[in-house]
């Protein structure tokens, strides 16, 4: 009898043991959410004309020369980071966004529909709709939104109810699987 009363106790600790360091055993990814969720239009997100599809050229002579710039092997990519937004290529074609500040001083960049960092989740739903999703990444509450005829993806990261990242994304690239 002693016995099997020890598995479920090393498994409870495992599970407890997970959670405390931080594992999420549970927590969903962004496409979990794609066939439970409303299709909206997000077709015209951009960031100073640049969108979902745009070239890596395009970005450079919008942007300039980025801060910083990053490639990855696997899956294969490469990042262009500004002050206020990162851009992310697969092939020199725009797969993502990232809207983000990364000093106090940073340039503040806004979606189609005016949203930026330190707008509150109300004023998100408000100007998005109703046909969203919530997970948690990384520790912080995200609301997104998917237009599946244009396969665009945009989530909202927010910190005590102030969005603080605006991810768009191109949804079916690698990552995503």
């Amino acid at each position: 009898m002693r016995r099997n009363l020890k598995i479920p106790t090393v498994i409870s600790t495992i599970v407890m043991f997970l959670i405390l360091i931080g594992c999420e055993p549970l927590a969903k990814e962004t496409m979990d959410f794609y066939e439970s969720t409303e299709s909206i239009e997000l077709s015209g997100e951009n960031i100073n004309s640049i969108s979902i599809n745009s070239y890596e050229y395009d970005v450079i002579n919008t942007f300039g020369k980025p801060t910083e710039v990053e490639e990855i092997e696997d899956p294969k990519s490469k990042y262009l980071s500004y002050d206020g937004v990162e851009f992310g290529f697969v092939d020199d074609m725009v797969i993502r966004l990232f809207i983000r500040r990364t000093h106090e001083n940073s340039k503040i960049y806004e979606t189609v529909k005016e949203i930026k960092i330190g707008d509150t989740k109300e004023q998100v739903i408000k100007e998005y709709g109703e046909n969203y999703y919530e997970r948690v990444e990384s520790g912080l509450d995200t609301l997104g939104y998917f237009d599946k005829d244009n396969k665009i993806n945009i989530e909202f990261g927010f910190n005590e109810n102030k969005v603080i990242a605006v991810i768009i994304k191109k949804i079916g690239w690698e990552e995503d699987n």
